[in-house]
């Protein structure tokens, strides 16, 4: 009988390992360390074991921002655990903050947004400065620079796709501070887009429709990423690299859909028409994705006591236990 294991065999059983006991591993080999730290095919078939036999942990990263002893702003993580047992009727909890070591230390960040447990975030003041990172095993990843692009990000969107096992990246940079400036550039050129794949280590331009407008984050579900207008809802297919139109569930712009979130396969909606008048808010449910008459109304939320004006509502989704 062999006295070794081969490596193959080692890395199937590290898969299935704890977090806490791949980090103590890291010190055992250099060969060992690149695959826990540093192999994104490992970290891929970890994340689909654990969600696969549903030993997922569910973790809050927060960020704070303190001042160093140069009187730099240096960014701190941490991380709350949310599949903790809640409060006890005396009013005491478990729930513990345990500090993330960020691999850029020096220099504040902006976390953008986070898929598979990876997180995409930018310098703070270079936000064509990209990486991705796992806080959990402190994998670290810098994007290369996209050539000749401004450093403010406007909106952005992170996905991966089974098929080709490729994390993407898309990204719609400003042009100029000047707005006239923005819009000529765009009836010479169009409106440009940039697109990272992390198989191919490389950003590719493409072109978006002249009224995609928007300065915040699409919304993941079923390998396309979503941003909605009151007319409908520009959809990036990642796997085709190519945008289209899909229907909200109230055609004609006779809605007010601030917000599409995804909820598992669902892609949901939020109508905030009624919410000055009947003080109401209206969360709709694409049953079947892709079909436009699967739109479902799943509840009428009445927001009893609320102030004169709500400026900002976001829904948010936690673990069902």
């Amino acid at each position: 009988m062999a006295d070794y294991l081969p490596e193959d065999v080692i890395v199937r059983i590290m898969q299935r390992l704890p977090i806490k006991s791949l980090i103590r591993f890291t010190c055992v080999s250099k060969r060992w360390r690149f695959i826990i730290l540093s192999d994104p095919e490992f970290a891929m078939s970890q994340f689909q074991i654990a969600s696969h036999h549903q030993t997922l942990c569910h973790r809050l990263l927060i960020c704070t921002v303190s001042i160093s002893e140069s009187f730099n702003s240096v960014d701190e993580f941490n991380s709350l655990d949310l599949d903790t047992p809640p409060p006890s009727p005396l009013g005491e909890t478990s729930l513990v903050l345990r500090k993330v070591r960020c691999p850029l230390t020096q220099h504040p960040v902006t976390i953008l947004c986070s898929c598979n447990g990876l997180i995409l975030a930018a310098l703070y003041d270079q936000e064509n400065k990209m990486f991705i990172w796992n806080p959990s095993t402190q994998f670290f990843k810098k994007l290369p620079d996209p050539a000749d692009l401004p450093s403010e990000l406007l909106c952005f969107g992170f996905g991966y796709l089974l098929a080709t096992d490729d994390y993407k990246v898309i990204a719609n940079f400003k042009v100029s501070d000047d707005y006239y400036v923005d819009e000529v550039e765009e009836e010479k050129k169009g409106k440009e887009m940039h697109i990272f794949s992390s198989k191919a280590n490389t950003w590719k331009r493409t072109e978006a429709p002249l009224d995609f407008d928007f300065d915040f984050e699409g919304t993941l579900s079923n390998e396309v990423l979503h941003w909605p207008d009151n007319f409908g809802i520009f959809a990036f297919d990642l796997a085709r690299e190519e945008f289209r139109r899909m229907p909200l569930p109230i055609p004609g712009g006779e809605g007010e859909f601030r917000y599409v979130r995804a909820f598992g396969d669902c892609l949901c909606a939020f109508d905030f028409a009624n919410l000055d008048t009947a003080s109401s808010i209206d969360l709709w449910v694409m049953k079947k994705y892709g079909v436009a008459d699967s739109w479902t109304k799943l509840f009428n939320l009445k927001v009893s006591d609320q102030p004169e004006k709500i400026p900002y509502c976001l829904p948010v989704s936690l673990p069902l236990k």
